[in-house]
């Protein structure tokens, strides 16, 4: 049995995001989303949560769209002329002051999901991030941090299925380094809860029957944007594509991990 969760990023970007989204979950075809703090629509998407008692919902750390939470002086490296998120994230020389900055504008993000979720009776699952920012190397001892101040134990892993043809796949330094980064999150304080596989929704989709063995597995998917890649994934979503799988397959929340 593989247990899969898939989940959407970018719940609360906007109300159409949030309609395609909490569609695709009534219909059981979509078992978590995490949510941005900053969206426009994050009120909505909060408010509409308690309606998926069966789903997970997780914070979608960001730092590289929207604007601050804290607006923290600090955080300036990473920010565009407009005082917004830039994309920026990857190439930013992290000082000290910034890495604390961060810190205190990815709780601040955290805190505030939780605050508009608490009232309805839905608790934070897990984490993850907007352009996979958690994952860079140098912020790893901020998300550890971040973790201990918040009590959140499940958090995405860095991708590690790719389609064959993708330019990302890397060579075996880049898979050595993301290897790495897995076991520093799974067992360094405090222990974390991930899924054994994380890709893409449409890759894993194209690589069945012959996916890797793997428990449990996550599946990342953008309903609602215009981007060809991610409106083919929401179709295939409402496809029965679990029975091209060579054994059986159950669809689960990050709560179940």
């Amino acid at each position: 049995m593989t247990r899969v969760i898939i989940n959407a990023d970018d719940l609360g970007l906007s109300q159409r995001v949030n309609d395609a989204i909490f569609g695709l979950m009534s219909r059981g075809r979509l078992t978590s989303a995490t949510i941005m703090a900053a969206g426009p629509a994050v009120e909505d998407a909060c408010r509409r949560a308690k309606d998926l008692p069966g789903c997970s919902f997780g914070v979608h750390m960001n730092l590289t769209d929207l604007v601050p939470i804290t607006r923290d002086d600090e955080l300036r490296p990473l920010l565009n002329d407009h005082g917004g998120f830039a994309r920026k994230a990857r190439d930013a020389a992290y000082t000290p002051s910034l890495l604390a900055a961060v810190e205190r504008e990815w709780i601040a993000q955290i805190e505030k999901v939780r605050s508009l979720l608490a009232p309805h009776g839905v608790s934070i699952s897990h984490l993850d991030s907007h352009h996979h920012v958690h994952t860079h190397a140098p912020l790893f001892k901020v998300l550890k941090r971040v973790q201990r101040a918040t009590g959140i134990q499940r958090v995405r892993t860095t991708m590690n299925l790719y389609h064959p043809t993708d330019p990302l796949v890397g060579g075996v330094k880049q898979r050595v380094k993301k290897k790495l980064w897995d076991m520093g999150l799974r067992w360094s304080s405090p222990r974390t809860r991930c899924t054994d596989l994380f890709t893409w929704f449409w890759i894993y989709h194209d690589l069945l029957p012959n996916v890797p063995s793997a428990r449990t597995v996550e599946l990342m998917v953008h309903p609602g944007s215009d981007d060809p890649i991610f409106r083919r994934e929401e179709e295939l979503m409402d496809t029965l594509w679990e029975k091209r799988a060579r054994g059986p397959v159950e669809l689960i929340s990050f709560n179940a991990i």
